[in-house]
Formats: C-alpha cells, sequence, structure tokens
C-alpha cells in the first residue's frame, strides 16, 4: 500500500471586496508585487468555490447591489490586507466589506461510467488523495450485463455500468487542486466547493 505524503496545512483567509473584479485583481497584483512575497490568492468565481446564494447571485446580474469580489488567500496576505484596510478604501475605493478565516472546505462530486477504464481510473483518482483531503460518504456501484456487449454507446443499457459519488473536504487551496484535477475527467461532475469558517 503506497503511504500517503502528509503536507503542510497553510493557513487561509477568505476576502470580500466591494468593486469590480478587473479592479480587485489589478490592485492585488500590484499590492503583491510591492509587497516583495510569494502570495497564493484563489478568485471564487473562477475557482468553483461557492460563495454567494442564488438570491445574491441575480441581484448581482442584475445590478440591484454592489458587486463583490471573493477571493481566498494566504495568511501572509491576509495580514497585508488587514494593515492596509483604511488606506485601501481611501486610496482606491474598494471596500473590505469581510475577512474571515478558512477552517476548511468540501465538495461534492458524482460520476458515471460505461467502461471499466474509465471507471478504473477514476476510482484511481480518488484513491491517490493527498493525506490531507479525506474521502467521506464514498459509494460507488458496478453493474455488469454480458448480455448487453456490443450494444451502441446509446442504448438504454450497458455491459458495464458504474457509478460513484461522495464529498471530498480539507484544506481550501488542495481542494481547489483536486477539483482542477477532476477537469480531467469529463465523467466526474463536481459541485462547487464550501467553505467552512473558524
Amino acid at each position: 500500500m503506497v503511504q500517503k505524503k502528509k503536507q503542510t496545512t497553510a493557513s487561509f483567509y477568505e476576502v470580500v471586496f466591494r468593486g469590480k473584479p478587473k479592479v480587485v485583481r489589478a490592485f492585488l497584483a500590484g499590492l503583491v508585487m510591492g509587497a516583495g512575497h510569494e502570495a497564493r490568492i484563489f478568485y471564487s468565481y473562477e475557482e468553483g468555490v461557492r460563495h454567494e446564494g442564488t438570491a445574491e447571485k441575480l441581484k448581482e446580474k442584475f445590478r440591484l447591489r454592489p458587486l463583490d469580489v471573493h477571493v481566498i488567500v494566504d495568511g501572509d496576505t491576509s495580514a497585508l490586507l488587514k494593515k492596509l484596510a483604511r488606506r485601501i478604501g481611501a486610496d482606491t475605493g474598494l471596500e473590505i466589506t469581510y475577512h474571515r478565516k478558512v477552517r476548511s472546505a468540501s465538495m461534492d462530486f458524482q460520476f458515471h461510467a460505461y467502461a471499466r477504464k474509465y471507471d478504473q481510473d477514476i476510482v484511481a483518482v480518488l484513491a491517490s488523495l493527498p493525506a490531507d483531503l479525506k474521502l467521506r460518504g464514498y459509494k460507488h456501484t458496478v453493474h455488469q450485463d454480458p448480455s448487453a456487449k456490443g450494444v451502441e454507446a446509446y442504448a438504454p443499457t450497458h455491459d458495464y455500468e458504474a457509478s460513484g459519488s461522495g464529498t471530498v473536504s480539507g484544506p481550501v487551496d488542495q481542494l481547489i487542486a483536486f477539483r482542477k484535477q477532476l477537469a480531467d475527467y469529463p465523467l466526474v461532475e463536481a459541485e462547487e466547493i464550501i467553505l467552512k469558517y473558524a
């Protein structure tokens, strides 16, 4: 059995800016370049991190409320943003409306495969999770029907059918990386990442 390598868990924070996404992105790029440290910044809307409910998204879409940009940043960048919060508002017009520590994150997934190879590939990816990510509520079923061998792919029955579902949870940065890895497997449907706060 392969031993999983334990990774060092870093601290991450969700920071919510009120302002246009392009302005927030330009500001953060300039800030970290000026600060001279290697920042880790994830934009929720790009990484599949759930940041608001449906009602809030609709209000934003129809411009019924100001635009918010949800960003996940490393501990050093978080400390810098806290230190400069007043100046950021005065100098850029951006406002930080929330700043909270992310304790962990979780993501549901499901898959359906009609060939043993694809099923085995997906199961292998799930078996090779980093040690800090945990797989919970995992269900995997396989149904084989030899009488359906050779039936076309669009037929209602197949000789091999596998499905699975579960929840992966752990540090937000590792979960974002794993969600990107799952994108290589079109038969896997990964839901939005849900943040849990400290």
